[in-house]
């Protein structure tokens, strides 16, 4: 794609004093298909807190993938602002631009855009490589760590057609995170993925979105919803609230299974955790670390979670089905009120 800039821009750099990640103000977006002016953003308002997962909902053609391309500096609105961190992306040049985006932004794509003739560790290598600042032997060892990190290290020398679709994915989420971004943009991340490895794939977007990243997405899967902090609808290139959007992936049905099948996970997930930790007191060890019980947790049951392993174990300490606090990652069972001991 080549990204042409408005002739009334200048390369001048404007900051501004924000709380907000992302910040847009008025922004619009009109395509020209020969002579006729389509409208694809209405005047959006928009603003995105720093670690944030802002979902982006609404039917296709809503405009919701044109805001994300906008936000991702992948193109210009044609009147409106759009801040990061402060800095009005409207007023960079084409290389400002660039380079924006390959300091700050990861991007995930619905059809994961990997390069078919490399492997699934020199697709990870690529944003390095541009970004120039490593050797090849420490390119290699980060997109190796990458790839650990989505539990894909195995599979690292397979290339593309090798690997299965969540596969992939798994691999455009690895490459996305290569420049160490601080805003991650998804592109109907679970769009051409069975719902199962949907699931598996919103579960591992939630675990790196809390290692301090802001995440974008633009989706119609109603399942993303519950994985996101927040949710913006967007139907006919506007914000809507309080309306119910059309045109959704996920239908009740399929969402009461969805919900159905999680709520065994967690009680599965709940019998395991309170098994481990009675093993624990047996040995009378009271401080168990939550990647040690992890360990002895099926990872499908971890996977299909409908919310983030430490968030259960916490949720089970408030209920006092275990009786002790949280630190850092670590459980500290209260060796007088214990009640996992019988």
């Amino acid at each position: 794609m080549v990204i042409k800039k408005p002739i009334s821009k200048t390369d001048d750099i404007s900051t501004i004093n924000t709380p907000y990640k992302i910040l847009v103000e008025g922004v619009h977006k009109t395509y020209l298909l020969g002579a006729t002016a389509v409208p694809a953003l209405r005047g959006i308002d928009l603003k995105i807190k720093p670690g944030e997962f802002t979902g982006l909902m609404g039917p296709s053609g809503c405009g919701k993938t044109t805001l994300l391309n906008l936000i991702g500096g992948l193109d210009y609105p044609t009147r409106g602002k759009i801040y990061l961190d402060g800095q009005d992306m409207s007023r960079l040049n084409e290389n400002q631009l660039a380079d924006l985006r390959r300091d700050k932004i990861g991007y995930v794509f619905q059809f994961y855009n990997l390069l078919p003739l490399l492997s699934a560790l020199e697709n990870v290598m690529i944003p390095l490589h541009f970004q120039g600042t490593l050797s090849k032997r420490a390119r290699k060892r980060k997109a190796m760590e990458l790839l650990k990190l989505v539990k894909l290290d195995e599979r690292a020398h397979h290339t593309p057609s090798e690997l299965s679709g969540g596969e992939q994915q798994r691999v455009a989420i690895a490459r996305a995170f290569a420049n160490d971004p601080s805003i991650v943009m998804l592109d109907e991340p679970t769009g051409d993925l069975d719902s199962k490895t949907g699931i598996e794939i919103l579960n591992l977007l939630r675990d790196l979105n809390r290692k301090g990243a802001t995440f974008i997405a633009a989706t119609h899967d109603a399942a993303v919803s519950e994985y996101c902090t927040r949710i913006v609808h967007i139907r006919d290139g506007k914000i809507v609230k309080g309306l119910e959007v059309s045109g959704l992936k996920e239908t009740e049905e399929m969402r009461s299974a969805r919900l159905d099948l999680q709520a065994k996970y967690k009680e599965k997930c709940e019998v395991e955790i309170l098994k481990t930790v009675r093993e624990s007191i047996k040995d009378h060890n009271y401080e168990i670390r939550f990647s040690k019980i992890r360990e002895q947790i099926n990872p499908d049951i971890i996977s299909n979670l409908p919310l983030h392993f430490d968030d259960l174990m916490a949720e089970l300490v408030e209920k006092e089905d275990i009786k002790g606090k949280i630190n850092s990652g670590v459980l500290y069972i209260s060796k007088e009120r214990s009640n996992l001991d019988d």
